[in-house]
């Protein structure tokens, strides 16, 4: 029988093919659907320069927009720029009247009482300028943020159990036409409340739309080819998406607009019902073996592969012996957690994506309070992922996985430190570490999202990885106010993303590294395994070591010595068929006799130099 798993049967219809080009190009358009989503409210809620409204009298002044700045609006001592929340309360009137110098500081202040001002030269109306959400209101946007994230804690365990419930594309579908619907409708908010619960709606679907395409994806794949299929999606799509939504939201110029142009494109997903197929493993595990097949000989017609009767059968047999049989036991986070090095790794692990997310969130939202110009920052901090999905494709097979989080954390943190360091007036310098930031933490989230599924056994990776994904989405709702932060100053997120980003580093050294090494299955096994490496054990300097011994090996063998072919040595180790090989092989240049007749005792006149036949072989 050569069906032995799911995996045998890709090499009758195709693992790579037409078929699965199909999955890729929905896989390429539910990411795009992913940044718009998940980026998009920021520019919902972006905050424009604002001051407060002069008195409604001053108007009979004639005096220019400028004019009643300098008039009724104070002045930062240390900046020199006019303040957002406060005006002088003074009779305006008679200051002018008299011609009173003025501005004057010691004259007293109040809030604004008359409203509001936005400059919208650089931005456009946005749902915070529209309702007023600033000064002492200004709490709304972070908690609308925070509460987005609340509503996929709250969804995501059990959109999981319905996935495994009713299947794959179901949820798919839901999902977006769920999230479609509440995006829509906020747009059409007058409220907070209203605004927020919408929110909230659509927080509970994004991120669970992707992650079941993502999967569904990978399961129609050949091994070799998951690598591509999973990372070209986000290094393309999702980076693209990030880069061109700024420019969508300026040139739309309109919150609401914009907020049904990202999210109306979701509707689509009404059509994969149609054109994606459901999960053939997830039929298989249900016991559906007829509606797993059907699924496999459409997929082998498209690819254009030869499925024969024989083949069909062998898989009919497997997946029925697999319906009968539960050998696929499964374990809890509570199973782990009893066993003592399992448990200070998943800890570890939970607390490296927390430290991950929340750094990565806040880094993406603190885009609006550097740079002169936020659409221009996000842009080029969007695209640093770009390169920044490459090089962590790079480095975790170069130099490893602990040693790429450890080192992409500590130094994203430590840029951090430099960032906060630095006066609020070094604009450019300040926008260029916060680039440099980003660029290390998105290293750090690619390496994050691989991390558990090597260090976990397969009988408890899907429930521990769920387990650790819920609790980043617990971290994540910190980051908007650590970014909310920064009005009482610039440095303070960046404090605070340092901290936490070099002591998640230094917690990840007691990792083990999973580079070329076997994945464990059971919790024996994952309790057992890389249970023999040090704190310090580093695969590249081993690989260099093991490189050295054999180069030494080699040169130490002067080219007169006698030289042992490589099927000598597998030979010695025990492999009968290098055996009649080694009759071949070249005699030593100072003993008149082969490897073969020195092993099987065989005297050789001295005149003898050439090899033994194949046959003598056999009879020696």
């Amino acid at each position: 029988m050569t069906i032995k798993d799911f995996d045998g049967i890709l090499v009758h219809i195709g693992g790579f093919g037409r078929y699965q080009m199909v999955l890729f190009l929905v896989n390429c358009l539910v990411n795009t659907f992913f940044a718009f989503v998940y980026y998009g409210q920021m520019f919902m809620t972006l905050t424009p320069p604002h001051w407060c409204t002069p008195p409604p009298h001053l108007q009979k002044l004639n005096l220019t927009e400028e004019e009643l700045k300098e008039l009724t609006i104070p002045r930062d001592a240390s900046t020199g720029e006019f303040l957002h929340c406060t005006m002088y309360n003074v009779d305006f009137n008679e200051v002018v009247r008299t011609n009173t110098s003025w501005p004057n500081v010691s004259w007293p202040t109040t809030s604004c009482i008359h409203g509001w001002n936005y400059n919208y030269s650089l931005y456009y109306p946005t749902i915070t300028s529209q309702l007023d959400w600033v000064c002492d209101n200004d709490w709304r946007p972070a908690l609308s943020q925070s509460l987005f994230f609340v509503g996929s804690l709250v969804a995501s365990p059990v959109l999981g159990w319905a996935a495994d419930k009713w299947g794959r594309l179901p949820v798919i579908v839901l999902t977006n036409m769920i999230g479609c619907v509440a995006g829509i409708a906020s747009a059409f908010c007058t409220s907070f409340a209203s605004f927020t619960a919408f929110r909230f709606i659509v927080g509970m679907t994004y991120d669970t739309h992707y992650m079941a395409t993502y999967i569904l994806l990978l399961e129609y794949v050949s091994s070799q080819y998951r690598t591509i299929m999973a990372n070209v999606p986000i290094m393309l799509f999702l980076t693209t998406a990030m880069c061109a939504m700024p420019w969508m939201a300026m040139g739309i110029a309109n919150w609401s607009t914009f907020a049904v142009v990202i999210h109306a494109p979701q509707a689509i997903s009404f059509l994969f019902l149609w054109l994606i197929p459901e999960s053939a493993r997830w039929l298989l595990g249900q016991g559906r073996v007829k509606d797993t097949i059907k699924i496999l000989k459409k997929a082998a017609k498209v690819n254009r592969k030869p499925l024969t009767p024989e083949v069909i059968q062998e898989f009919e047999a497997y997946g029925t012996k697999q319906a009968r049989t539960d050998h696929h036991k499964t374990a809890s986070v509570l199973d782990l957690l009893r066993r003592p090095r399992l448990r200070l790794r998943f800890v570890v692990l939970c607390i490296m994506w927390m430290v991950i997310t929340v750094a990565y969130d806040g880094h993406m939202r603190n885009t609006e309070h550097i740079g002169s110009n936020v659409f221009t920052t996000f842009c080029i901090a969007g695209f640093v992922e770009l390169p920044a999905d490459f090089l962590t494709m790079v480095a975790v097979e170069k130099v490893g996985r602990r040693h790429t989080t450890v080192f992409t954390l500590v130094v994203s943190g430590l840029v951090s430190f430099v960032v906060a360091a630095l006066p609020p007036g070094h604009t450019m310098t300040i926008m260029w570490m916060a680039v440099m930031g980003r660029f290390m933490i998105t290293m750090a989230i690619n390496v994050g999202m691989q991390y558990p599924v090597e260090v976990l056994p397969t009988v408890a990776r899907g429930s521990c990885s769920g387990a650790i994904h819920t609790l980043g989405h617990v971290s994540v709702f910190a980051s908007p106010y650590i970014v909310y932060l920064t009005k009482y100053g610039h440095y303070l997120p960046y404090v605070i993303l340092g901290a936490l980003t070099v002591g998640g580093g230094l917690v990840c050294l007691v990792l083990p590294e999973t580079l070329n090494q076997n994945l464990p299955d059971t919790l024996e096994d994952g309790e057992k395994f890389f249970s023999d490496q040090s704190f310090f054990y580093d695969p590249c300097t081993r690989r260099r070591s093991k490189g050295t011994l054999r180069e030494e090996d080699d040169s130490s063998k002067e080219d007169d010595s006698p030289k042992e072919d490589e099927t000598v040595r597998d030979a010695e180790d025990g492999d009968p068929r290098t055996n009649e090989m080694l009759c071949f092989t070249k005699a030593p240049k100072e003993q008149n006799i082969s490897p073969c007749q020195e092993r099987c005792h065989t005297p050789v006149n001295d005149d003898n130099s050439q090899a033994l036949t194949s046959e003598d072989a056999r009879q020696t």
